[in-house]
């Protein structure tokens, strides 16, 4: 089996446009004479990899504890998207029964795409950038995903992926009341290695 870690690093990771840069502060160290080191961190919920809640855009909508671990877990397929995924680029995905689609590349969804994957039964869809949207449609793609409760996995690491189908662990943290948080992604590949 192989683990394929997916995630950014949080302090070097990107950052949306405008978001805060994540950073540490000690509280206490080793070197200064106490006995532990102690830390304490600020950022931005959707900085580096990342997960949205369907609060981060629907005001009723799902905060991140209530987000439905079984759908952060599970068969996933990884395919390469570079520019505009569109309608007729997801059709024949969801065709196949595909759950858990990532997206690696420069690839982002378009809001007729979003409307199709929120008509299925996807209830992941990830990507390489920071937001699962481009341009003028980010609010609508967010919107149409997020309306039907479809995990938002954004700020992957996907290049050094083959596509493929894989099996995907992307758990948020337990953050009450909240629109989104960090995570560490990894995909299994239970393929045996061959020599």
């Amino acid at each position: 089996m192989r683990i394929y870690d997916i995630s950014q690093e949080i302090f070097s990771g990107n950052v949306f446009k405008g978001d805060p840069v994540p950073a540490a502060t000690p509280l206490y160290r080793i070197n200064d004479g106490y006995p532990y080191n102690l830390s304490s961190v600020s950022m931005c919920l959707h900085s580096a990899t990342h997960i949205d809640a369907p609060s981060h855009y629907l005001e009723d909508g799902l905060t991140i504890d209530q987000v439905r671990l079984e759908h952060c877990i599970g068969p996933c397929t990884v395919l390469s998207a570079n520019g505009p995924v569109d309608e007729g680029f997801i059709s024949p995905l969801l065709g196949r029964g595909a759950k858990r689609l990532l997206f690696k590349g420069k690839g982002w969804i378009t809001r007729k795409a979003a409307k199709a994957l929120a008509e299925s039964e996807v209830v992941v869809v990830g990507t390489e950038s920071q937001s699962v949207g481009y341009g003028p449609q980010i609010d609508d793609v967010h919107r149409e995903l997020l309306q039907s409760n479809i995990v938002i996995l954004e700020g992957l690491m996907l290049q050094d992926v083959p596509e493929g189908n894989y099996f995907l662990i992307s758990l948020p943290l337990k953050l009450g009341g909240m629109e989104g948080s960090p995570c560490r992604a990894v995909l299994l590949d239970y393929l045996p290695a061959v020599d």
